[in-house]
């Protein structure tokens, strides 16, 4: 399943467009450290709803220049109260503002923990956000595993699959394998793509595990959570698409993964 990712300077946005292209979800920038407010934000985050475009917010973090816990009040701010069917909030972190690593990462932390609060008061679940970044400059910070519970968006491009870096061991949710791409339908500026890494019958590790112990929660699963997609684990996604009227397919592509994330 294909997406995009736009900021404000990428011009308007057409969303029935980007949607009827065959476009299943997009990532608009909110804002960037605490003083910055993408000036489109409003315009996409109503429209992307009303095209039925899957929709996700990204804040760009920056470790020195404002206290985390402020931007993430003015990310929260900006977006206000997520809705169903809503993707998780991104922090993008790919710079360090000359900053050692361990600020980095203790800044990163307070950010993802106050979004993570804020969101579980505000919805009464647990949602946690998701993490942008690119190999080398996760390298550049030490490939920290203190994010790896988090799921992962990769950007490195022309390159299939992606590189993780060593704590997702292999894992991750979106890879971003192309950039300032023109001529997207829909947008008149640039727009970067995206690809959903779609879970099916076969594949193992821990987003499989997870994915068990949402269907166990809901009473579709009942055997081992051993984070292997079994016959037993695609018979349950079925039942699970079914009763909520996806296609019933077996395979856990965006729709059904962000449908199993509000439940």
């Amino acid at each position: 399943m294909i997406g995009i990712d736009v900021a404000g300077q990428d011009g308007r946005v057409d969303w029935t467009a980007v949607k009827n292209s065959g476009k299943t979800f997009a990532f608009v920038k909110a804002t960037e450290g605490v003083t910055v407010k993408d000036s489109a934000f409003a315009h996409h985050w109503q429209n992307m709803k009303a095209a039925g475009v899957i929709r996700g917010a990204y804040h760009f973090f920056h470790p020195q220049k404002s206290d985390p816990v402020k931007q993430a009040h003015e990310f929260l701010n900006t977006v206000g109260n997520l809705e169903p069917g809503d993707l998780p909030p991104v922090l993008d972190i790919e710079v360090d503002d000359e900053v050692d690593r361990k600020s980095v990462i203790n800044a990163a932390k307070k950010w993802l923990a106050e979004v993570e609060n804020e969101l579980k008061q505000q919805t009464g679940k647990v949602i946690k956000p998701i993490i942008y970044t690119y190999p080398g400059f996760w390298e550049e910070l030490g490939n920290p595993s203190d994010f790896a519970a988090y799921q992962l968006w990769i950007a490195h491009y022309t390159t299939h699959p992606p590189t993780i870096p060593s704590p997702w061991q292999g894992e991750y949710l979106i890879h971003q394998f192309q950039e300032n791409v023109s001529g997207v339908p829909g947008v008149s500026g640039i727009a970067d793509l995206n690809r959903f890494k779609e879970l099916q019958q076969g594949d193992s590790g821990l987003r499989v595990k997870q994915l068990q112990q949402q269907l166990t929660d809901i009473g579709l699963y009942t055997d081992v959570v051993d984070g292997h997609f079994s016959d037993q684990v695609k018979s349950a996604v079925i039942s699970f698409q079914t009763s909520k009227g996806l296609q019933a397919d077996g395979i856990v592509g965006i729709k059904t993964w962000v449908t199993l994330l509000w439940i």
